[in-house]
């Protein structure tokens, strides 16, 4: 069997690679693999939280755009009622005016019945009367009868004015035809007789 030479034995065969050079040269390409890796998967994560970001800016979007449409069809809702119910008080209105001197007549047939008619019949007249009051009322009419207050010229129309020093100026003394109005809507005014002081001569 051949010896081999000490050079040989020293320096080992040509070609060979010791093992620690070799696992120098592995532990430096791992470095290289791993920190290409990490900084690939910092990328991807820094991008999906991009991406996130700009899912939640877009949902943030959608939900500020449902509420200001609710907001819309809410307002749309209340001036649609509105609305109607201006509609609904203007033809009621106009139907309830259209009865005012039938109520007039009737009360006034009454006080002229009262006292000399067959008090059975009145009776049942007043009674109609007072349904009929009651009816007007439930749909929000309500009588302006305005003695003793003071003028008001959105809801009274005065046809005189009479001296009395008694009283304050423009206080009102007589009602010469009820007022009624539909909840704050004038149907007729009440038409009064207003006070005012007479001027006292100068010495």
């Amino acid at each position: 069997m051949t010896k081999k030479s000490s050079s040989e034995r020293k320096h080992g065969q040509p070609g060979d690679h010791s093992t620690k050079e070799n696992g120098i040269e592995n532990a430096e390409e791992q470095k290289i693999i791993d920190g290409d890796f990490d900084q690939d998967l910092g990328g991807v994560i820094e991008d999906l939280k991009n991406q996130l970001a700009d899912k939640q800016k877009e949902a943030d979007n959608y939900r500020d755009s449902m509420l200001r449409a609710l907001a819309d069809f809410e307002n749309y809702k209340k001036r649609s009622q509105k609305d109607f119910l201006a509609i609904r008080t203007n033809s009621i209105a106009g139907v309830l005016e259209s009865l005012l001197p039938i109520l007039d007549n009737f009360e006034l047939g009454l006080a002229a019945a009262d006292p000399h008619g067959n008090d059975k019949i009145v009776d049942g007249f007043k009674m109609i009367f007072a349904s009929f009051k009651s009816l007007l009322a439930s749909h929000g009419v309500q009588e302006i009868y305005p003695l003793n207050e003071k003028f008001d010229m959105n809801f009274h129309e005065c046809v005189r004015r009479v001296v009395d020093n008694t009283k304050e100026n423009d206080i009102i003394i007589s009602v010469d035809r009820k007022g009624y109005k539909l909840n704050d809507k004038l149907l007729r005014p009440a038409v009064v007789t207003v006070s005012y002081h007479e001027e006292q001569p100068k010495d």
